[in-house]
């Protein structure tokens, strides 16, 4: 039996709740796959965490700008997309795109939708992690990605 006054022993009781508490954090920033837009002219909304970025509803660090396009570097960019080893298209319905993208280093699955608006020549944008409270930035670097392809 342990003793309640050992030192060791509420350094094991401080550790244990410690874990419990980082374990109860990362599952409370966990999320499933967006749904797709029920609208062809939204994305559906970032929730309450700083992990997602969205150009149509996004407010303070989930927002992003829209990427500007025209019907043929829309196909571009679709064709880029589908090339990228870490990118898997779970969705495409001609002016709407869903993957998957795996993270490099630790291979968590984040989401990204795209949303081509012809008549406004732009492209909606939602990346979103399903994991973890914060992206450190990895949604708009994400984003960036995307619009340099367009660039001249």
């Amino acid at each position: 039996m342990s003793n309640p006054r050992n030192p060791a022993t509420g350094m094991q009781l401080a550790l244990h709740l410690s874990y419990t508490l980082v374990a109860m954090l990362l599952l409370a920033g966990c999320t499933s796959s967006p749904e797709k837009p029920q609208s062809r002219q939204t994305l559906p909304e970032c929730g309450w965490l700083p992990n997602c970025i969205n150009s149509q509803s996004g407010r303070g660090v989930q927002a992003s700008q829209p990427i500007r396009a025209n019907a043929e570097q829309w196909q571009q960019l679709k064709a880029w997309i589908a090339q990228q080893e870490d990118w898997q298209i779970s969705v495409d319905d001609g002016n709407f795109i869903q993957a998957v993208v795996k993270t490099p280093l630790m291979g968590f699955r984040d989401d990204i939708q795209l949303l081509f608006l012809p008549d406004d020549q732009l492209i909606q944008v939602r990346s979103s992690s399903r994991l973890g409270l914060s992206d450190m930035g990895t949604n708009a670097r994400r984003v960036e990605t995307l619009r340099n392809q367009l660039m001249p």
